[in-house]
């Protein structure tokens, strides 16, 4: 990056790979915002080092964000970008000060998580199971992974056989900044583990990572992509991705009443906050009975 007089951007990249354990979506989010800034200071104010950028260019930066309705949730994220950025620079000695100090979040309206109905999840299931042969037991197996444990695709793609202990039911997952949690996993995904491996022990594959494509070489997260919207396209919902189906595991919990406390382990919130979304589609659900089984709910 051009305002980074003697710290290349890979050494930016590492460090946000290595030691803040970001994953490769977020790195590339990080890195695309960044670059979006250096062209903005480069064109407004004529500026290409990291330590000529002061609080109010960045303030001009958001409002120009705002005026091109960019989310605010977007925004944000590239404030993250920006104050993660200029403390590693400090962290360098390219820098005295994080600018970003004065910068506070903005406010934005938390969304409902997008989910799929049980009615379609169902259809989904029953669908995927006519799949055979090497991929189709890939794909069955990624996709009962993704509903029943509510992984992130991330850490989907981490998996290796090693993290699946079968005699105690559980999956160890490392989920952001390197976090490991354990999940518990049914008999349904135990055989289609077994089943999974045989076949691609019988082909010979090594590839240490337990999902591979069709080059034997581990599966990307554009590969990930294609396979989920392939089997989601007959859901009856507007986005067609594998966090739908992280979104889908906390929501049909929460709807059957499954403890809060206990949905936040399984997904690996650190905070909260962060679980109290699902409670807003459990409360919608129970205004939907309240006005279909209460006689005085008109």
């Amino acid at each position: 990056m051009l305002y980074i007089r003697y710290v290349k951007l890979d050494e930016f990249i590492n460090y946000l790979i290595t030691e803040k354990h970001y994953s490769t979506h977020t790195v590339t989010a990080y890195t695309t915002d960044l670059k979006q800034f250096e062209q903005y200071i480069k064109k407004f104010f004529d500026k290409k080092e990291a330590k000529d950028v002061n609080s109010d260019m960045i303030r001009d930066w958001i409002m120009q964000l705002s005026e091109d309705k960019i989310s605010n949730r977007s925004i944000n994220r590239k404030i993250a970008s920006l104050r993660t950025y200029f403390h590693f620079l400090i962290k360098a000695q390219e820098v005295k000060k994080n600018p970003l100090l004065k910068i506070a979040p903005i406010k934005s309206s938390k969304r409902n998580p997008i989910f799929i109905m049980e009615d379609d999840m169902d259809k989904i299931i029953h669908n995927i199971e006519y799949e055979d042969g090497f991929y189709g037991d890939r794909d069955k197996l990624i996709i009962h992974l993704l509903y029943a444990t509510g992984m992130r695709k991330s850490e989907l793609l981490s998996l290796e056989e090693k993290d699946f202990d079968l005699s105690k039911q559980e999956l160890r997952v490392f989920g952001k900044r390197r976090k490991e949690r354990v999940i518990p996993i049914g008999d349904k995904i135990i055989s289609l583990f077994k089943e999974y491996l045989k076949k691609k022990k019988t082909l010979g594959i090594g590839e240490e990572k337990l999902f591979v494509n069709d080059k034997n070489e581990a599966l990307s997260i554009a590969q990930l992509d294609k396979i989920v919207k392939k089997y989601l396209s007959i859901a009856n919902v507007e986005r067609k991705s594998a966090h739908i189906l992280r979104h889908t595991f906390a929501t049909h919990l929460m709807n059957e009443g499954a403890d809060i406390m206990n949905v936040k382990e399984l997904l690996g919130h650190q905070s909260l906050e962060a679980t109290q979304i699902y409670t807003h589609n459990t409360i919608e659900k129970l205004k939907s009975v309240y006005k279909q089984t209460h006689p005085r709910s008109e």
